[in-house]
């Protein structure tokens, strides 16, 4: 990078905007468009008001916003490996379903980019030493940060649990019995079973837990013993989830019916002699249960596996074009062409 670059690159560096984690960061596709660091030319990204766009679209944003900074992400993807087993219960975040996984490891490369006023570009090779001070904070916050789509996506999937509102006065009673540590000392009260159990913990009951969709899983007497004690007792803990981290824990109340939070957890197992901090976990969580069902669910019935299928093209064979946010038009658009009246009044003249 000569002087003339540097000077030009320090000058413009006293507009660029340091994202924090609350900023919207739109660094994964144009807003013009719906090109990607994968479409060709790659994704420009102002360093002012971060926002992005495509080749297409840049020289109007410089135009709009006389922006002299850019960063140039340009990927391409590279033949898929196989990814590891979800453990957490959402999509797109860390250690849950990873919708990119199946399409391989992206390899990316990053350029700065400088406009002039007509728009023509000096590009400088990242990593590059020598920048300015600010500059490279706002790079090192732009790739720290998730992205709006990431940020959006993880509010709309992934698990949200809420602390139960009868955690912090939760009644508990006078302690009969001691819960041992070890696992294989613990027992349904009721029927003798040793897997999927839940603690009652007001009053110290075991019981084994409700059945999962495809009938594995328990029987259900945590839950008549809830019943049986007048619904008075509602938060239960799974046994083998118990760990310094946290554990699982239920709400059966009738307002609530769904995993919750316990802030005062740890006391509340102190009381039928848990140690939370010695404790680890030995069964899995219900979140992980529920990736595990989800990735074994059987699909032949819908995918047609194991059946002998005939390729078709031509008329009325013809798929449409995802364009990256278009499938559920795309979807509308297939089921209205398989009525006869439209494809009478559409396909003949087509």
């Amino acid at each position: 990078m000569n002087d003339s670059t540097l000077a030009r690159l320090t000058g413009a560096s006293e507009r660029v905007r340091v994202a924090s984690a609350q900023d919207k960061v739109y660094k994964d596709e144009c807003m013009y468009s719906f090109a990607t660091p994968e479409s060709p030319g790659g994704l420009y990204t102002n360093l002012e008001t971060l926002q992005s766009f495509s080749a297409a679209f840049v020289a109007l944003d410089h135009q709009q916003t006389r922006c002299a900074l850019y960063l140039l992400t340009t990927s391409r993807r590279l033949p898929p490996t196989a990814a590891p087993s979800p453990t957490v219960l959402g999509i797109g975040v860390d250690k849950g379903f990873d919708p990119e996984a199946a399409l391989g490891e992206l390899e990316t490369s990053k350029e700065l980019v400088l406009m002039d006023e007509d728009a023509k570009q000096v590009r400088v090779p990242l990593p590059c030493e020598g920048l300015p001070e600010r500059l490279g904070l706002a790079l090192a916050a732009l790739e720290a940060h998730v992205g709006a789509a990431v940020q959006e996506g993880v509010a709309a999937w992934q698990e949200e649990r809420r602390p139960s509102k009868y955690a912090e006065s939760l009644e508990q009673l006078p302690r009969t019995r001691t819960i041992p540590p070890d696992p294989s000392k613990w027992r349904c009260d009721e029927t003798g079973v040793t897997e999927n159990l839940w603690l009652n913990l007001s009053t110290g009951h075991i019981g084994s837990g409700r059945a999962h969709f495809d009938g594995s899983g328990g029987n259900g007497a945590a839950m008549r013993h809830f019943e049986a004690t007048g619904r008075k007792h509602p938060l239960v803990v799974k046994l083998g989830t118990i760990s310094p981290a946290g554990a699982d824990v239920y709400s059966y109340a009738a307002d609530e019916d769904d995993m919750v939070l316990d802030p005062a957890l740890a006391e509340h197992l102190a009381h039928w002699g848990i140690d939370m901090v010695r404790m680890e976990a030995s069964e899995k969580s219900m979140a992980e249960l529920q990736i595990e069902k989800n990735l074994a669910y059987e699909n032949a019935a819908i995918a047609e596996v194991g059946k002998t299928l005939e390729a078709r093209q031509g008329p009325g064979y013809v798929g449409l074009t995802n364009l990256g946010n278009s499938c559920y038009v795309s979807s509308v658009l297939q089921v209205l062409f398989s009525l006869p009246e439209v494809q009478e009044r559409y396909l003949p003249s087509a």
